[in-house]
């Protein structure tokens, strides 16, 4: 465990403690626990894809592997208005990249929409359906938490004065990325296919959205989400030796970070990757709403990605998350309670040429003016190899994350892809759920170093939940056919208890 671990448990205790002396007042005080076993068999290399994805790196990508987690819940009202809350949630597992670990470990202050929170914490999507979608480009649920100090709303917050037209959600924080050791232990495993690598990783996200009332006939949502790695140490393998390239983490460091922008000294004393302070990930969501009536909601989406201006722009085409969703609000067993299909595109990136004359000294700005700002890379990056936690992206997973790379290799190795994906889930009888999703996706590589013949592979899941009172469990198997993950077969049986203590 890390000091930066054991310092999250100490505020947490702190800020815990006040609740847990008040625990005598029931009506104020409430403390909860979740107790899950889970275990997944099969055969191929990994766990089918369909289940290990967008559940917060919980489940191994390893096959035949399983865990016991156990968590505790804290809940405290000063008022009406006024909350505190938090958790601490342990994992145990067998047969999988991580032993025994914390997976969420946070303290939240909550007044009426808004809260500040500190710790790790599995981050819900904002606008993603969490079971159906395959998630969001840069804030979505496939990896390990980061812990964070973060403050926004909690969920959409009306503005005052608009007569319940205008409503916005927000996230704001810093954090830090705790797999500096999984990340000098992969360089060290495979060498020969790691340039470098980069630990004490620093990490900012941010997120806005705005929407018209959704109760009205028809309503409208736009927004922007924005990541950063910045900080750290990078190690370079240069002839042989490992050389250490030290970011700064100070309060330029910060604010740059914010806002991302060239520096036009970085001729005098840095290399390229400086021109723009940090790796950025970002996203634009357009999204339009149709209530059918009081029961059916049906809504279209398109998340559109970017690392720089070129996709901000849409210089990048046809990519994006294009979907559609459709919801059903009757109370009640409903057969199908919710259905997404999406389109998933990341080929375009802008082009295949990258070439900014802004980036060179002179003469050679004067020699050649065209401007060509291509070759996005998605989720790539010189100096911090790639955008993923513990080897999973925390972002969309049909970008096939590092820890899939049978050579140990850091970067992501294929990210120009196309993929259609379909979500449906449903009560069957008044106990009874299931859940049914799959995808289907082809690939081609990086524009870098594309693959010699295209990949592709379809992914399935079928699920079954019986809910009985405090206990849920569940039945599924899940496959993956194709040459991405190879084939893999996989039985999965989870068994969870909720339980109140106050």
């Amino acid at each position: 465990m890390t000091m930066t671990m054991k310092h999250i448990i100490l505020v947490s205790i702190l800020f815990l403690a006040p609740a847990v002396t008040k625990a005598q007042d029931t009506l104020r005080t409430h403390v909860t626990y979740d107790l899950t076993t889970e275990m997944a068999v099969g055969s191929g290399d990994y766990t089918a894809f369909q289940l290990s994805a967008n559940r917060h790196h919980v489940l191994a990508t390893r096959p035949n592997s399983a865990y016991l987690r156990g968590a505790i819940n804290v809940e405290h009202a000063f008022s009406k208005d006024l909350k505190l809350s938090g958790a601490v949630d342990a994992i145990f597992a067998v047969h999988a990249d991580h032993k025994a670990y914390l997976q969420q470990c946070y303290v939240n202050l909550s007044w009426k929409s808004f809260f500040i929170e500190a710790g790790s914490r599995e981050q819900r999507p904002v606008v993603r359906d969490e079971l159906l979608s395959t998630g969001s480009f840069v804030k979505g649920t496939n990896a390990k938490p980061i812990p964070q100090v973060h403050f926004g709303t909690n969920g959409f917050w009306t503005v005052p004065y608009t007569k319940d037209w205008l409503q916005i959600d927000f996230d704001f924080g810093y954090g830090k990325f705790l797999d500096g050791g999984y990340r000098e232990r992969t360089f060290y495993d495979a060498r020969e296919v790691n340039e470098s690598y980069a630990n004490g990783i620093y990490y900012h996200q941010k997120h806005l959205y705005i929407r018209s009332n959704p109760t009205k006939r028809f309503f409208a949502m736009v927004g922007i989400e924005h990541a950063v790695q910045f900080g750290g140490t990078g190690y370079m393998n240069k002839d042989g030796e490992l050389v250490a390239k030290k970011k700064p983490a100070n309060l330029k460091a910060f604010w740059r970070a914010i806002f991302p922008g060239g520096d036009s000294q970085f001729f005098e004393n840095e290399s390229l990757e400086d021109w723009v302070y940090g790796n950025h990930i970002g996203m634009m969501t357009f999204q339009l709403g149709w209530n059918i009536n009081k029961d059916h909601l049906l809504q279209v989406y398109l998340d559109n990605p970017f690392e720089d201006g070129s996709g901000i722009r849409k210089g990048n085409g046809w990519d994006g998350l294009w979907g559609i969703q459709y919801n059903n609000r009757k109370t009640g067993r409903q057969y199908v309670r919710g259905a997404v299909f999406e389109y998933f595109q990341t080929t375009n990136q802008s082009g295949p040429l990258h070439w900014d004359n802004g980036d060179y000294p002179e003469p050679i700005r004067s020699q050649i003016t065209d401007l060509v700002t291509g070759n996005d890379d998605y989720y790539n990056h010189k100096f911090y190899t790639g955008y993923s936690h513990y080897g999973m992206t925390p972002g969309n997973p049909l970008i096939t994350s590092p820890i899939y790379n049978k050579d140990g290799c850091m970067s992501f190795r294929d990210n120009r892809v196309k993929a259609w994906h379909l979500g449906v889930n449903g009560e069957i009888t008044d106990h009874l759920s299931y859940l049914v999703k799959g995808s289907y996706r082809e690939g081609w590589g990086r524009y870098y170093a594309p693959w010699s013949t295209k990949h592709h592979s379809f992914d399935a899941m079928f699920q079954g939940i019986y809910q009985l009172g405090p206990w849920q469990f569940s039945a599924a198997y899940a496959f993956d056919k194709g040459n991405i993950y190879g084939d893999c077969s996989t039985f999965d049986i989870k068994i969870k208890f909720h339980g109140k203590i106050l």
